[in-house]
């Protein structure tokens, strides 16, 4: 006896892979974050020999008392775009979550996007993608460039069938890599302040 398959089985089948492979993928992801945040740890604890404090807390990346309120004092210039809309929101919770203390320094940020197009299916359409997020940014000091710097984040989606699963596929991807770069962000600066800091208490 045969067991046929028909259309609407095969594209139930379809879509059930997919979800699939992007469990996959957010593990991927969760995987990458934590070897990320375990050479950072490296980096810190190579610091703090040299006189530098580590920057590990409970709700992320921290820093000292005197770093955190220099964070704090940084006001982000609006960014353009939704994309630009969404990092510039969490920079200023991951930047200042007890509020404004003062703008002492600006910090100038500009966001690019490209979708790297994976994968091919039998019919030669695409089947994965990455979406590749760029902030460059700049920290300014009134007229005095303090620091610029680039941070990347690469997040993998599916292309699949259903247009809505694919929008919401590169929105979860597009979520990950805003998080990563805001992270990023963050712990470059801290870092910039504690050296900044440390240098200030040698002196000459």
């Amino acid at each position: 006896m045969t067991n046929k398959t028909g259309p609407r089985e095969m594209q139930v089948h379809s879509k059930l892979w997919h979800a699939a492979i992007d469990l996959d993928s957010e593990a991927w992801e969760r995987s990458k974050r934590t070897m990320r945040i375990l050479s950072t740890l490296v980096l810190s604890f190579g610091l703090g020999a040299c006189g530098f404090s580590p920057m590990y807390g409970s709700n992320g990346f921290s820093a000292s008392d005197s770093v955190v309120a220099r964070l704090s004092q940084v006001n982000i210039r609006p960014i353009a775009e939704r994309r630009g809309m969404v990092l510039r929101q969490q920079l200023n919770e991951k930047l200042r979550p007890s509020g404004v203390s003062s703008n002492r320094y600006e910090l100038q940020v500009s966001l690019s996007s490209e979708t790297q197009e994976l994968g091919v299916r039998q019919d030669s359409t695409r089947s994965r993608a990455n979406l590749i997020l760029t902030a460059n940014y700049t920290l300014w000091d009134g007229t005095t460039r303090v620091t610029r710097d680039r941070a990347r984040a690469v997040a993998s989606y599916n292309i699949l069938d259903d247009q809505y699963a694919t929008i919401t596929s590169e929105r979860n991807a597009e979520a990950r890599a805003l998080r990563q770069i805001s992270d990023e962000i963050r712990t470059r600066l801290a870092v910039h302040f504690e050296r900044s800091s440390t240098a200030q208490m040698r002196g000459p």
